[in-house]
């Protein structure tokens, strides 16, 4: 049991005043990605035991998923759902007939040439056996054999569609140790039966993209990103004066429309003013330099002008799309009640019900120590918390000190606690035994107010060893840039976070904390957590906040589509 003086003085027990720990030495940054695609393979069952059905355009599809030649690329997955469709439909066709490639067929080709609404990419799902989606191989009077080719080939790319649709083009756990995250993509042999009962095979395709306020925002953004790229060619603002409130600029009527896209009020203005910038447009233009963290002039200046076109033209583009794959990932059920930190902006909000009751400033990993993505469940939180020093800091940042000065942990009042329990003093281990730095010993700070983890710890069981938790540093909750921690996620508010997460009043949070010891109160109201990154997100007003990539993981995401892009040629 550990008492200690609280914060109004009031005696709990003599105990030495503990130092801080001092964390100087990062971890290894992660190296370099080399992103390793999934794995394709020819479209082939040789060892097919049906005999071959009668009927020329069912046999031409036995012969051809038979064939060891075949130009249909697949993973192993989708191979063995379509070849079990097929086989359990009497290899009779699902898209085209003896007249050639019916509506539902054709209708999935504008699914398909229209991928590019969704942050995806067209040429992933044109058919081998075509070079346009409206190829005359469309029409009728063709050879059976390629007819049945173009069925099959339908078939595949439409499980491809499912596929990331549902769960992302990407494999997230490729991209970086640093994301937990397993995608619920639709079960294949699933889609396959729902491809063949559902009147409008596209419209099925279609749902299995996000049903999140949040995608039909970036959705709608996108398409606007685009038309304004098209229309002003790079739809970039070109660099120039310096144009205060008053003054006027061809530039200026650009630049309004990039801020109404980006949902900083509208661009209609009154002809002949497009190009003014007026008092109105100048405090909308305040609103988003807050926003992008540059100084909140009202005028149009360099800093302006970069931020502006990086998040409307092609970078704008390349940014709306890694977000909305980044959507694709995350569990299709938040839960009624969640948790949901977005690393790359720092925050934390509590939802129930789809409705936001609560938001909190937040300290997340160092770029070297990052904040891992996962979801998990909120199980315990911790009143006057103990700290056990990670292995990592031990290793890099105590290990030193100790073999300089043996009694450092004494000193400063940390426990030194044996396998079996035992507290043993730091001064009587030889702590140049353990040249590789694992350390036989549990290194514990007891509560207080100067404990790493503050005043409440809030659990989340994971194999990453992160949790949220309260600490002694608060002044650093004033920075901009809160990339901090040695993973774990600070919250600026935890007494307020622990009334919400348990329902009751701050009266109760601070008799727990008052009371000076250690003790664990299981949170009975399911609440689901999820840490995630998302460098851009639509705001309750309909403003699209851009993030800086604190982690690199949109470049990442980039180079990754480069990967794809090349192994799909």
């Amino acid at each position: 049991m550990d008492e200690y003086f609280n914060r109004n003085g009031r005696k709990k027990a003599k105990r030495k005043r503990l130092a801080a720990p001092v964390r100087t030495i990062e971890e290894k940054p992660e190296p370099p990605l080399v992103y390793l695609p999934e794995k394709l393979e020819i479209l082939k069952a040789a060892n097919l035991t049906e005999a071959q059905p009668s009927g020329d355009l069912p046999a031409s599809i036995h012969t051809e998923i038979k064939s060891k030649k075949s130009a249909i690329r697949v993973t192993a997955d989708e191979g063995k759902a379509l070849i079990g469709f097929y086989r359990e439909n009497g290899f009779r066709p699902l898209w085209v007939s003896h007249q050639g490639l019916g509506e539902r067929g054709r209708s999935l080709l504008r699914l398909f040439e229209s991928a590019a609404d969704d942050g995806m990419v067209p040429e992933d799902y044109i058919p081998p056996s075509l070079t346009l989606f409206d190829d005359e191989l469309t029409s009728g009077d063709k050879p059976v054999n390629l007819l049945a080719r173009l069925d099959l080939e339908l078939s595949a790319l439409a499980l491809r569609y499912a596929r990331h649709a549902s769960g992302g083009r990407l494999l997230p756990n490729r991209l970086t140790k640093y994301y937990d995250i397993v995608p619920e993509t639709v079960d294949l042999a699933t889609a396959m039966t729902a491809l063949l009962r559902s009147p409008d095979p596209a419209g099925y395709l279609r749902s299995l993209q996000p049903d999140h306020p949040t995608y039909a925002a970036l959705k709608r953004t996108l398409a606007e990103l685009k038309e304004l790229k098209n229309e002003e060619r790079s739809g970039m603002i070109a660099p120039g004066k310096r144009v205060a409130a008053g003054q006027d600029d061809p530039r200026i009527a650009l630049m309004r429309r990039h801020l109404a896209l980006l949902g900083y009020g509208e661009a209609d203005v009154l002809p002949g003013e497009e190009t003014v910038l007026d008092d109105i447009l100048s405090e909308r233009l305040k609103t988003f330099q807050t926003d992008a963290r540059i100084k909140p002039t009202g005028t149009l200046d360099a800093a302006t002008i970069l931020a502006l076109n990086s998040r409307t033209g092609a970078p704008g583009i390349a940014r709306i799309t890694y977000n909305m794959e980044r959507l694709r990932w995350l569990p299709k059920n938040l839960g009624q009640r969640y948790v949901f930190v977005n690393q790359a902006s720092y925050s934390l909000q509590v939802v129930d019900a789809g409705r936001e009751i609560w938001r909190s400033n937040v300290i997340v990993g160092k770029t070297n120590s990052q904040t891992v993505a996962f979801s998990d469940k909120m199980e315990t939180i911790v009143f006057n918390p103990s700290w056990g020093v990670p292995p990592s800091i031990m290793k890099n940042e105590m290990l030193p000190k100790l073999r300089r000065d043996p009694g450092y942990l004494d000193r400063i009042g940390y426990r030194v606690v044996t396998g079996s329990g035992k507290i043993v003093h730091s001064r009587s281990i030889n702590w140049w035994k353990y040249k590789d730095g694992k350390v036989p010993y549990l290194i514990l700070q007891p509560p207080g107010d100067d404990n790493a983890l503050g005043e409440v710890k809030f659990l989340f069981p994971n194999a990453h060893s992160i949790y949220m938790h309260d600490t002694p540093t608060r002044e650093l909750f004033k920075k901009s840039v809160r990339a901090l921690s040695h993973g774990c996620v600070r919250v600026e508010n935890p007494r307020r976070f622990a009334e919400i997460l348990l329902g009751v009043d701050s009266a109760d949070i601070a008799a727990r904390i008052d009371a000076g010891v250690s003790q664990d109160t299981p949170v009975t109201n399911e609440t689901y957590v999820h840490l995630a990154y998302f460098t851009a997100w639509p705001a309750a007003d309909g403003r699209i906040l851009f993030y800086d990539d604190i982690y690199g993981r949109d470049e990442r995401m980039g180079r990754a589509f480069s990967t794809i892009a090349v192994a799909s040629r």
